[in-house]
């Protein structure tokens, strides 16, 4: 008797409990739904402005006219160190 009257105030405890979390749960819920909306907003926004601002800084650097910002870049300046010139052999058609 005494372990099934434990066993239904265990039962009764947890059904409690998880009752009080679901409620909490439900009451703070739409707060953070609010809360993650603004801040998706906030975020696209901050984006949309640095992607105009790069824009314009981009559009800045091609319209410049000084030579300090205009940079001649070839195919070859891809490089930082010392560029080994190697022969190739074919030695299919190597006669001995």
């Amino acid at each position: 008797m005494n372990g099934d009257i434990k066993r239904y105030i265990y039962i009764i405890g947890t059904i409690c409990v998880v009752f009080f979390a679901v409620s909490i749960l439900f009451r703070i819920l739409p707060w953070l739904l609010l809360v993650g909306v603004i801040s998706y907003i906030i975020t696209k926004i901050v984006r949309f402005i640095k992607g105009k601002s790069e824009e314009r800084d981009s559009s800045k650097f091609e319209n410049s006219k000084d030579d300090q910002y205009n940079y001649n870049i070839t195919c070859d300046d891809y490089t930082n160190g010392e560029v080994i010139d190697v022969e190739y052999e074919d030695i299919d058609n190597k006669k001995d």
